[in-house]
């Protein structure tokens, strides 16, 4: 008579679980570390996306701005006020050309402040109250108080008499210009525009500025102004959204000058 033998099944030694955990515990805590590295990257990218975009976006139009002033910049404190010295300041205010020539019409003596233009085509829109007459040719430079007439011709007071006379209208061509006050400034951490005081815009271009005085104009090796460059700009922004995972993300623009284009006034 035969006996039946039934087979043993093997089983994991203790020895042989013990190295699959820690194989197990090994590829898990790497593939956790990978998620965690993926994260962090994915954060860094992203604070360097929007600090970057948002500093690039307000540099071009810093640049942009400047280029085109009629006037050389004045450097101002965060509340607008004008400041002395090359810099740096919190902000910078300079003039923007709004509309002419405008061919003056009549002759003006000194001691008046009204002068009466006639505004040629293409010159742009009449002007109006807190816009800034300006007269090239007589650095005639004052804040326009009100504004009468209608047409093409119109009359415009002056918040001070003319210091010259402004004669030969009938002979000679005398133009003059309208220009807006505009200024940039850092408060409180944030990049803000304000433009003209007759449209009352106020705009806010960037958070996160970590540069509080990033102005300054230009000067020359003797220490004058730079009248080639009209401003430097040292801008920087950070994010701080991802500071929990120790990075701060950074754009840092260092000592950007902005090159003269052209310029129709004397003062600021």
């Amino acid at each position: 008579m035969k006996l039946k033998t039934q087979s043993r099944k093997k089983a994991y030694t203790l020895i042989e679980a013990a190295i699959s955990s820690s194989v197990f515990s090994v590829v898990g805590l790497t593939l956790c570390s990978l998620v965690n590295t993926t994260t962090i990257l994915g954060a860094k990218n992203t604070a360097l996306n929007t600090a970057h975009q948002q500093a690039r976006t307000a540099m071009v139009q810093m640049l942009q701005d400047l280029h085109s002033s009629i006037s050389l910049p004045s450097l101002v404190d965060a509340s607008g006020n004008q400041v002395s010295g090359a810099g740096p300041a919190a902000g910078i205010a300079f003039q923007q050309w709004s509309s002419g020539p405008h061919k003056i019409k009549s002759d003006a003596t000194t001691g008046q402040n009204q002068i009466t233009v006639s505004l040629t085509p293409g010159g742009g829109p009449t002007p109006v109250v807190g816009q800034r007459l300006v007269i090239p040719t007589h650095q005639i430079e004052d804040d326009i108080t009100a504004v009468s007439g209608a047409g093409a011709n119109f009359t415009i007071t002056l918040a001070n008499n003319l210091p010259v006379p402004v004669t030969g209208t009938g002979t000679y061509t005398i133009v003059c210009f309208v220009a807006d006050r505009v200024s940039y400034t850092v408060a409180s951490g944030s990049l803000q525009w304000r433009g003209p005081t007759t449209k009352k815009t106020f705009a806010i271009l960037g958070n996160d500025i970590t540069s509080s005085a990033p102005f300054s104009t230009p000067l020359t090796n003797a220490g004058a102004l730079y009248y080639r460059f009209s401003s430097a700009i040292d801008l920087s922004t950070a994010d701080p959204a991802y500071s929990n995972r120790n990075f701060k993300a950074a754009n840092i623009f260092l000592n950007a000058q902005v090159p003269m284009k052209a310029r129709l006034t004397t003062y600021q």
